[in-house]
């Protein structure tokens, strides 16, 4: 699929910072003064007895930012009030995951709302085994009915008028989306994979993703990128794009190798995401994204998505304001501007979900970052992120509204008009 003209454009415009600029950055930000954080890069343990100290290390790492830091943000939020601002993936909802209680998830809830948040797309389940198709549509209606119940703090989104009720009426806007499609069902029958995303389409869903790391019958996940056997989309997955194009629901590739990245760019008819994805150049491991990944995507008139996980960013683990904007100025110097967000992909109950991760490595390979000490930006970060893209690379405020939810609200728009 060719690039379209604007992107094609930017892509054009905005190569002018060289990969030696960069590095004078890097180095600037990475002296004494600077505002950095260093910790032990612990092995990750195997053993359950080991599991306990390691998960309360990780917690103890975890914060990007100091309280103070965090306080300089007010000036930034007053300054794009009247932004719209989107996170592309929220993880959780009262039960998901690992038991994220009701208290847990308002909680987390309210740091969105208080870093000035309109909009969040919630996972509703990554697709363990244990998610079957009727496990996950009790789940769903019952958040549905969660949101319902409180409809003086949530508008559930099904399409965009939604989202500008929740805005004229100072709510939040919110929105399920699915990290794997295998509670389609986990054998890839074409049959029952459509008959299951035609209600899960009726009870909210409105982003989905091919696979949660691992290799599936709808397609290859992160765990190929790197062995040789990456073999893109399959069948079952090539359908349910086909399908999710015509319902209005849109088709995300994060956690996805990068083959299936590519081949669903040239399947969908509609712009497509990484909801919250991060640079192989910068931290090379299968969890991570290619250029032509991100090309492809961006090629689609879709977006790239950032998080905010330090592991993911790059071999430190760290997670401060520039190490994020870092990415984010590599993909606009791939493929401009107007092809950037951001999806925090933070776990309130970060613990309890850390013992899930460690007991589950096949799903969570340490090679991918998973379970390692590491920052973990909370969604508000952004705010220090746009900092570091005005005052480091010298965006524009147009640029930056874009970023803050903007360009992924026309990438909702064209999928669900």
């Amino acid at each position: 699929m060719k690039m379209n003209s604007m992107a094609l454009a930017s892509t054009l415009l905005f190569s002018v910072i060289t990969v030696a600029e960069e590095h004078m950055v890097d180095e600037m930000l990475a002296s004494p003064g600077a505002s950095r954080t260093d910790f032990e890069m612990k092995p990750r343990p195997t053993e359950e007895k080991e599991f306990p100290a390691y998960i309360d290390y990780l917690v103890e790492v975890a914060e990007p930012r100091s309280e103070a830091e965090r306080a300089k943000d007010a000036e930034l939020q007053k300054r794009y009030r009247k932004a719209i601002v989107m996170d592309s993936l929220f993880v959780g909802a009262p039960g998901f995951p690992a038991g994220f209680s009701a208290e847990l998830y308002e909680t987390a809830i309210q740091h969105s709302i208080d870093n000035k948040f309109n909009f969040i797309s919630a996972t509703i389940t990554n697709g363990p085994p244990e998610d079957t198709p009727e496990v996950v549509k009790e789940r769903m209606a019952g958040v549905n009915q969660y949101w319902k119940e409180r409809d003086d703090r949530y508008v559930q989104v099904f399409g965009l008028d939604d989202i500008e009720k929740a805005r004229k009426s100072g709510k939040l806007a919110v929105m399920h989306n699915f990290q794997s499609m295998m509670p389609l069902g986990a054998e890839g029958n074409e049959e029952e994979a459509i008959a299951n995303l035609r209600e899960y389409h009726k009870l909210g869903l409105r982003q989905l993703n091919f696979t949660y790391n691992i290799d599936t019958p709808y397609a290859d996940g992160g765990v190929s990128n790197s062995d040789g056997t990456d073999q893109g989309v399959h069948g079952p997955g090539e359908a349910v794009v086909k399908e999710a194009n015509k319902l209005g629901i849109v088709v995300d590739c994060s956690h996805s190798s990068n083959q299936t990245c590519i081949e669903a760019a040239a399947m969908t008819r509609k712009p497509m995401i990484l909801s919250h994805s991060n640079l192989m150049t910068y931290q090379p491991i299968d969890r991570n994204v290619s250029d032509q990944a991100v090309k492809a995507v961006a090629a689609t008139g879709g977006v790239i998505c950032v998080n905010f996980i330090g592991g993911f960013l790059n071999p430190q683990g760290l997670a401060r304001p520039y190490d994020i904007a870092k990415h984010v100025q590599y993909i606009r110097n791939l493929v401009g501007p107007e092809a950037l967000c951001h999806g925090s992909d933070y776990v309130y109950n970060y613990a309890d979900t850390l013992l899930w991760i460690l007991r589950n490595p096949k799903n969570f390979p340490v090679e991918m970052g998973y379970a390692t000490p590491s920052h973990m930006g909370k969604p508000g970060e952004v705010w220090g992120v746009v900092r570091e893209l005005e005052d480091t690379y010298g965006w524009t405020e147009a640029e930056i509204r874009g970023f803050l939810g903007e360009n992924l609200l026309r990438v909702y728009k064209a999928n669900w008009e």
